[in-house]
């Protein structure tokens, strides 16, 4: 009777597993961890736009691991480990940190220093670790190991605004005969690179194109606005930070300038705002490769949007929004999705930063990460990202946009 009774619940209890669902065990495996190493200047002058960044991809990339329980594919699971260290935008502290985060196992790091970009490039290439980033230099631009998150490279911010201004000048009809435009240029380190070679292109186009820089800690810039003027420039472009950006802006509302102002991608509208205020800013246009922090909340968002917002609310209780948090959520989705699609052909022990380039960053096709940008593909020698910008104006502290979105130029400074 025992031996009866004892098979019967065998029987049971093997009819319950078989009937379980394949993806309860009776004892689960831990998540593995992957870290994402993040090296960016977290003090010192650029430290405002580096921790914006930083802070984007860090919450983004921790929101999966608590709404998600981290990023899954056919193989497995991971959860991240986002560690940082503060180079205080010096390449030689870049390096150190660098290594710091390799023997901490780090797979993939990222950034948004363009100097950096090119001072780690033989460290990340040697160590098969990607880099992530929304500010590549010159030569990562054509490494097989850097890839790019929103935008075509800094060479090519004034040459697209050419392109956008060409088009609709000749849909006008060319009124003039000739189109002029200028570029009111602060003294600082990247500038060059965006203007560089401009002859050429200008020659190319067959425009008129004059620049003019202001001296570094000027509060002043109405001479060369004022040249810019009387060259006959249509629209100005403004090749500057923020903090050079308002001085540009307070000039021209001394001098009644009618001349449409336009803000370069280095720095961002929303950062304009809050640092000279929504009336100054009144009408000044600004181009993105992405959605803006700063859009007009009653203009609706995108997926993306709504959740940047809520992240933002979340992390940053209080505080005004600001544009270059996205730069940091973007690189966050390109390292989830990479993560992702790399966790379908290899499983999380293997996965390392050869693997996650291999078999996730390179497969990675028409991303739009939720709607934030046009989609994203990374192909061999090209990894300059989603190649489309949009044009915005400042409406009562706020920003909407003026143009539809439109190929950018993608320009490569030369090899050395």
């Amino acid at each position: 009777m025992k031996t009866k009774m004892f098979s019967l619940v065998v029987c049971v209890v093997a009819g319950i597993i078989v009937a379980l669902p394949n993806s309860i065990t009776w004892a689960q495996k831990p998540v593995a961890e992957v870290v994402v190493g993040n090296i960016s200047a977290m003090t010192g002058p650029t430290s405002g736009t580096h921790t914006m960044c930083q802070s984007g991809s860090k919450d983004y990339l921790y929101y999966l691991n608590e709404k998600k329980g981290g990023i899954e594919g056919k193989k497995g699971r991971v959860k991240i480990k986002y560690l940082s260290y503060d180079s205080q935008y010096v390449a030689t502290k870049a390096k150190d940190g660098f290594a710091r985060l390799r023997e901490q196992g780090m797979i993939v790091h990222t950034h948004c220093g363009a100097a950096h970009s090119d001072a780690l490039l033989m460290d990340y290439e040697q160590a098969k670790i990607p880099l992530v980033t929304g500010s590549q230099g010159i030569a990562s631009m054509w490494s097989d190991w850097a890839y790019g998150n929103y935008h075509s490279g800094v060479a090519n911010m004034a040459r697209s605004w050419i392109v956008w201004l060409k088009r609709d000048w000749e849909k006008a009809g060319k009124p003039g005969g000739t189109l002029v435009l200028g570029t009111i240029a602060t003294d600082e380190p990247w500038v060059p690179l965006s203007l560089w070679d401009m002859d050429s292109f200008v020659k190319e186009q067959g425009i008129k194109f004059f620049t003019e820089t202001i001296p570094k800690g000027t509060t002043d810039a109405s001479p060369q606005l004022l040249r810019l003027k009387n060259a006959g420039c249509k629209q100005i472009f403004v090749s500057s930070s923020a903090p050079g950006s308002v001085v540009v802006l307070n000039s021209a509302k001394a001098m009644n300038l009618n001349i449409p102002l336009t803000q370069c991608a280095a720095a961002t509208l929303g950062d304009v705002i809050a640092l000279g205020g929504p009336e100054l800013t009144e009408g000044y246009q600004g181009e993105y490769f992405y959605e803006p922090m700063s859009k007009d909340p009653k203009l609706g968002a995108s997926p993306g949007l709504k959740l940047a917002r809520e992240l933002w609310e979340k992390n940053h209780p209080g505080q005004r929004p600001n544009d270059m948090y996205v730069n940091g959520i973007l690189s966050g989705m390109i390292i989830a999705e990479g993560i992702r699609l790399a966790l379908d052909e290899v499983t999380p022990e293997k996965l390392n930063g050869e693997a996650l380039k291999k078999y996730g960053l390179d497969r990675i096709r028409n991303f739009d990460c939720m709607g934030l940008t046009k989609p994203i593909s990374y192909v061999p020698d090209d990894h300059i990202g989603p190649k489309h910008v949009r044009y915005w104006v400042v409406r009562k502290g706020f920003v909407e946009p003026i143009s539809d979105w439109m190929p950018t130029t993608t320009f490569r400074i030369p090899k050395k």
